[in-house]
């Protein structure tokens, strides 16, 4: 591994590591007890204070505890000692979720005055925004009882659904055989790094070997999917929620209209970025681009891939001129070896941001293959650690923010590297193209792709209201998302039926449509970009501001108070969309003969 975890704790399995283990399972039994001994919140409002303190200290370390042992399965699925902790974490997580379970029961039950008057006391004035929360979903909830049952029960079902992924996509490999060269085995993590190389044939290789090995497993993994949209349909069921999408809207903080308003905007001006990729094809010298091909890069000769310390000077150097304060949260990072980026076997797919709030640390997971599309990853994560570093301090439940802000700080990051390569001076024309062509990929992933992901997942869930789903309809499902949102800008036989088993994110156990938010924080953060422009030195504050925020409200809230727009409104969204439009017309005007 690359990065350094002895910040967690000095060794795996170590002395520190039970003790702080064992401690916190301790003290997770011993609220049980003080939690059965509570009366109501009107009777005791002493009693619960207390309680929710001790409730919010576990939550903590929990997520210190999670934190640790998350990048440390991420980094080896292979290892077998890791993946015993991570199921007892498991474990110890349904006891949590019982102890929520009565709390939410509780606050359910207290009549209006007893509740205001436990938000009026000091020691929860952070706590307000999460429990009214829970008080609101104590509505769509089962009896306590039952719902502490559901919790023992999503360590033998969601939970262990969702780790038997993460250990077959850790370990999985393919044959990367490309024309001309020795076949040579690469694990499925190195495809989608793979599928930015020039060389189509490279390209190709990559995802016919990748969907070749989802495919040997694509069974099993229909299977986990079809137990966690079942199980997720059936608790809905019984706690009186009518539409599968209402826990979505909640996790992610929003209301059905904005959503629809964003969705409306997106669906409007889906044209827009197709025609982008029809104009890349050209490029490519193809007649259309297949799904292999989205990510490639416009030069048609191999390219040097980038090393990772010129990539970090590069992220460094654009922080550095554009936002200070991002950039020595940068520098602290790649000091205090913060990032596992390496390619290697066993590491799983994807990139995440995992922080510590019991250190106040971040941890960020990729795998770095080279590419352009690699420098923004890393970029992006960077930006989640910011977020992190600046609630540093902040109580456990008032930093829950949804992932609708959760993606803000990372793709606004994402946009100040790109700004600073186009706006370089050194930048000749072909830069500049490559510039754009990156800003406009990612313009496309967000208009399109995330929104075909959205409708997939839809439908899945709806079908699967009716029955299983087999591997082949998943595969059908896919196929159909992709030609809706893609259009006629893709070669119709050239599309990737195993993206559902490729993409992590539909087998998260603790999150339900992992996609729209993608597309809200890309849409979000254009909108402060825009802001950013305008205010110049004045806006860092303010940003820092909403960033804070984001875990005390709603996000149509926190952008009404600290930007004062109203996210139900299409006219926001369509604002950020004519800045990827603008992007295209520049892009449109460098390929031109006297451009």
């Amino acid at each position: 591994m690359d990065w350094d975890l002895t910040p967690y704790f000095p060794a795996f399995d170590g002395a520190e590591h039970r003790a702080f283990r064992d401690a916190l399972e301790r003290d997770a039994a011993a609220l049980e007890g003080e939690l059965a001994a509570l009366g109501g919140v009107a009777e005791g409002r002493a009693g619960w204070v207390a309680a929710l303190g001790r409730l919010e200290d576990l939550a903590t370390r929990s997520a210190h505890l999670g934190s640790y042992l998350h990048c440390l399965a991420s980094a080896d699925a292979r290892d077998e000692a890791v993946q015993r902790e991570n199921a007892r974490l498991a474990r110890l997580r349904a006891e949590l979720a019982k102890r929520y379970a009565r709390v939410r029961a509780a606050l359910g039950a207290a009549p209006e005055t007893a509740f205001e008057a436990l938000l009026a006391e000091p020691a929860l004035a952070h706590a307000g925004y999460f429990l009214r929360r829970l008080r609101e979903e104590a509505a769509r909830r089962m009896p306590a009882a039952l719902e502490e049952l559901a919790a023992d029960l999503e360590v033998t079902g969601l939970a262990a659904w969702s780790r038997l992924y993460g250990r077959i996509s850790g370990a999985l490999e393919f044959e990367l055989a490309v024309p001309g060269e020795a076949p040579r085995r690469v694990p499925v993590s190195l495809a989608r790094s793979l599928q930015g190389d020039p060389r189509r044939e490279v390209r190709h290789a990559a995802l016919r070997g990748a969907n070749e090995a989802w495919a040997s497993q694509a069974d099993v993994l229909a299977a986990c999917l079809n137990a966690i949209a079942g199980t997720r349909l059936l608790l809905y069921r019984r706690r009186g929620v009518g539409d599968f999408l209402e826990p979505a809207l909640f996790d992610a903080g929003i209301t059905r209209a904005t959503l629809e308003a964003m969705l409306d905007a997106v669906r409007a001006r889906r044209e827009m970025p197709r025609r982008y990729l029809r104009h890349k094809a050209g490029l490519l010298g193809q007649a259309r681009l297949g799904f292999e091909d989205l990510e490639a890069p416009l030069a048609s000769a191999p390219q040097p891939r980038i090393p990772y310390d010129e990539a970090r000077a590069r992220v460094e150097s654009a922080f550095g001129a554009r936002y200070p304060a991002l950039a020595a949260l940068a520098a602290r990072a790649f000091e205090g070896r913060w990032i596992d980026w390496s390619p290697r076997p066993g590491k799983r797919p994807g990139g995440f941001c995992s922080t510590s709030p019991w250190i106040g640390e971040s941890r960020i997971f990729m795998t770095f293959g080279g590419a352009p599309g690699d420098v923004s990853t890393l970029a992006h994560e960077l930006g989640h650690a910011f977020h992190g570093a600046l609630l540093h301090g902040v109580p456990s439940f008032a930093r829950r923010y949804p992932m609708t802000l959760a993606e803000t700080a990372s793709t606004f990051a994402e946009q100040i590297l790109n700004d600073a390569a186009l706006e370089a001076p050194e930048a000749d024309r072909a830069a500049r193209l490559e510039v754009l062509d990156r800003r406009l990929r990612d313009g496309a992933a967000f208009l399109l792709n995330l929104p075909m992901r959205f409708e997939f997942e839809r439908r899945v869930y709806a079908e699967r209201a009716e029955g299983e789903l087999s591997a082949g309809r998943l595969c059908e499902l896919m196929v159909e998302a992709q030609r809706a949102w893609y259009g006629d800008a893709l070669d119709p036989d050239a599309l990737d039926p195993y993206f559902w088993a490729s993409k992590l994110h539909f087998y998260i156990a603790g999150t339900t449509f992992y996609n729209f938010p993608y597309t809200f924080g890309y849409l979000f953060s254009l909108g402060l970009v825009a802001r950013a422009r305008e205010e110049g030195p004045a806006f860092p504050a303010r940003y820092e501001a909403l960033l804070r925020d984001a875990g005390r409200d709603t996000a149509p809230n926190v952008a009404r108070r600290h930007l004062g727009v109203d996210l139900e409104d299409g006219a926001f969204w369509h604002a950020s969309i004519d800045a990827v439009e603008a992007d295209l017309a520049r892009f449109e005007r460098e390929l031109a003969p006297d451009g």
